[in-house]
């Protein structure tokens, strides 16, 4: 079965051609599109296959303020809560993850996740946690709490 993610990012202008080719584990990609429109991207890697899908306009409002009280539910600090608020504030472009055939052992395809999301400046949502453009888990299980 797909494993999923998600990442949220501020500047839709950066996926690109420019873009994918700083990657070295992206083997091949072709867009995806309907009716004219472009609705995604497929990357081939050598773990497996990503199938990044661009959540439509009409969605996201929605589907960013569940994000935001998400957020407000796993991170209790105060600073970093309005860090995490304002960013998610900024996305203009909602991208869902569908991996196959899943999650690889050696972490090849999270190391690839957390690459492009430091590429894209985005916030990444993975295994219910909420990981910065650099990979700091800033909420939820994964999260170190410290003070």
């Amino acid at each position: 079965m797909p494993d999923n993610a998600t990442i949220y990012i501020a500047d839709p202008s950066l996926l690109g051609s420019k873009l994918f080719g700083q990657s070295e584990r992206i083997r091949s990609y072709e867009d995806v599109s309907e009716r004219g429109s472009a609705t995604g991207i497929k990357f081939k890697l050598d773990a497996g296959e990503i199938a990044v899908n661009f959540m439509p306009e009409a969605m996201m409002e929605e589907h960013l303020q569940g994000f935001c009280a998400y957020a407000e539910h796993v991170i209790p600090d105060k600073d970093r809560l309005v860090y995490v608020l304002s960013r998610i504030h900024h996305v203009r472009l909602v991208l869902g993850c569908t991996i196959t055939p899943g999650f690889d052992d050696a972490g090849s395809i999270q190391e690839f996740l957390f690459e492009f999301n430091g590429l894209l400046n985005g916030l990444l949502f993975l295994a219910d946690t909420i990981f910065d453009y650099d990979g700091e888990a800033l909420g939820g299980p994964l999260a170190n709490q410290e003070s």
